[in-house]
């Protein structure tokens, strides 16, 4: 299986790392702007390096490749992609447009490419686990509480909204592609940012904090919370301000901290612990490698398709937050 990289950021590291405990999978090429970093990435696999993907596309003969790119730098791209290999990963979020993903989506319909998109959540057994509970008669999912506060990432592209969307659409994107997967999809959305915290940060437009609340076509609803201003100075638990509490009729799933570690309680007192995976971009990377050998895409757990669904929940937020003063805003598809 021959594979080639696109982007270099620190994500890149995660795949390459995944994709070495995969037999069978060869990463023949990396492209990257920066293309000293390239050079790092490609050393253990001896793989080519380009500074610019169409470049690597034309050149090489690919089976499969990642797109990890800031959600800013895709459209083109995935057009080029569509038209000289067969499978494409891409990174979350897909786009800051939906437009943008509908054209690309057309591409991808049109080449019939495999396409699978980095929700790796999806894959732990824990949110599996919601997802079969609350699929069971008279047990639907009601309530969903999720909340992601943690340092502000360091990437220059993050801080500018234009650019990211924010920390709800950029990394709550996780929590609500959860519910919507174990609950099903959200029609409307009613949220509130606030700004003007973080003076310190030059060419800082993305919001400072953000509530955000959820209506499900089920009748449930969720409500989440966002802040990126903590500093990182809790080295014994870095990731604490993630979480997400998912309840039914008869259960509540708690899942904590980046690694969605879960705990189902049923009853009064029946708790029962759900371990986290070792290295869950090994266990959405092999599925992805899968599918592209067997030509099968069934065991791809998060479709481009779907994702659009996520994106456009993120987006109503924020159309909701900065420019309908906390109004309603029904989820478009």
């Amino acid at each position: 299986m021959k594979i080639g990289i696109i982007g270099t950021g620190w994500v890149s590291d995660l795949h390459l790392n995944a994709l070495k405990k995969i037999e069978g999978a060869e990463v023949v090429a990396i492209a990257g702007r920066n293309e000293t970093r390239a050079s790092e990435l490609a050393q253990y696999w001896g793989a080519t390096t380009y500074a610019k993907p169409l470049s690597m596309l034309e050149s090489e003969s690919l089976d499969a490749v990642f797109i990890l790119l800031p959600p800013h730098l895709h459209g083109e791209l995935e057009q080029a992609c569509s038209e000289h290999v067969k499978a494409v990963l891409i990174e979350k979020p897909i786009s800051q447009s939906l437009e943008t993903t509908h054209e690309i989506n057309g591409y991808f319909k049109k080449a019939g490419t495999i396409v699978s998109v980095g929700y790796m959540n999806r894959y732990r057994q824990s949110v599996q686990k919601a997802r079969e509970l609350f699929s069971q008669p008279g047990n639907q999912g009601i309530l969903a509480n999720g909340w992601w506060t943690t340092q502000m990432p360091p990437p220059l592209w993050w801080r500018t909204f234009n650019q990211s969307g924010g920390q709800f659409a950029e990394q709550c994107t996780h929590l609500v592609d959860i519910c919507r997967y174990a609950m099903g999809d959200i029609i409307e959305v009613s949220a509130y940012a606030t700004g003007g915290f973080m003076k310190e940060v030059p060419d800082y437009s993305v919001d400072d904090a953000m509530v955000v609340n959820a209506r499900f076509a089920s009748g449930a609803l969720a409500s989440f919370s966002t802040g990126c201003f903590p500093h990182h100075d809790n080295s014994a638990n870095p990731d604490g301000g993630i979480g997400l509490s998912l309840s039914s009729r008869k259960h509540r799933i708690a899942l904590a901290t980046w690694s969605l570690e879960g705990v189902v309680y049923s009853g009064e007192s029946d708790k029962e612990t759900i371990p986290t995976e070792e290295d869950i971009f090994y266990v959405q990377n092999k599925a992805f490698l899968d599918a592209v050998a067997s030509n099968d895409p069934s065991g791809i757990l998060s479709p481009y398709e779907d994702a659009m669904k996520t994106l456009a929940t993120t987006l109503a937020a924020n159309e909701s937050a900065r420019h309908q003063n906390g109004a309603p805003v029904k989820v478009a598809y």
